[in-house]
């Protein structure tokens, strides 16, 4: 059977008006990070599809929006994307070991849930089951998500010829990170993907990325 998630199908179906684009691509890092974003889109459809058979309820609204820069760091507010109380967590990627000893990422990703999503999420996958009402569950839940999110993403990189990248631990937060997150400050954009289970918007992830070398 054919793959529903190769990107170069997913980059198709924008032609065809299937997925939600709202961004034009400007230049030729803001393409390669477009294509990105479709790359994290694909591996995210590819994770529900494969881990509980699950599809969206609409296809995923892939928006590319200016970062918020606080005390040059990069807001993260789940608030700001939904109205109830919200677990995110981030994952950092680094060009090689020395830029991960040295806290230099080459991108950052955040995914954002709400909180009573998350042990309903961790069941599609067939993860143990969580205490809603534990905090330190729900956040090492979220991380379980973001790190199997980051490192699909990690693999549709390497089928798009990028070299392979070191990615650090997650951090996990409630409803938001006061001090923000690390991020390439080179970067002024970030792409932004809701996803819908059940008519309802149930999960954001954020991805900022500087620019990759090719294998």
């Amino acid at each position: 059977m054919a793959n529903p998630f190769n990107v170069f199908k997913v980059k198709e179906s924008i032609k065809n008006s299937i997925l939600k684009i709202k961004t034009v691509p400007d230049s030729n890092h803001a393409e390669d990070l477009f294509t990105m974003s479709l790359a994290l889109c694909a591996g995210v459809k590819r994770i529900f599809f494969e881990k509980s058979e699950a599809v969206f309820s609409n296809e995923p609204v892939i928006e590319k929006k200016l970062i918020i820069q606080f005390m040059q760091r990069m807001r993260i507010d789940g608030m700001e994307k939904f109205d109830q109380t919200t677990v995110l967590s981030a994952v950092h990627f680094y060009k090689d070991a020395a830029d991960l000893a040295s806290s230099l990422p080459a991108g950052v990703m955040i995914v954002y849930i709400e909180r009573k999503f998350v042990p309903e999420m961790l069941r599609l996958f067939k993860y143990p089951y969580i205490d809603y009402d534990d905090d330190t569950e729900v956040l090492d839940g979220a991380g379980a998500i973001v790190n199997l999110i980051a490192g699909q993403f990690k693999k549709e990189l390497g089928r798009l010829g990028y070299a392979d990248l070191q990615m650090s631990p997650f951090k996990s937060y409630i409803n938001s990170s006061v001090n923000g997150v690390e991020y390439p400050r080179s970067q002024t954009h970030k792409y932004e993907i809701s996803f819908e289970v059940d008519d309802k918007k149930r999960m954001v992830v954020e991805m900022v990325m500087a620019p990759l070398s090719k294998q």
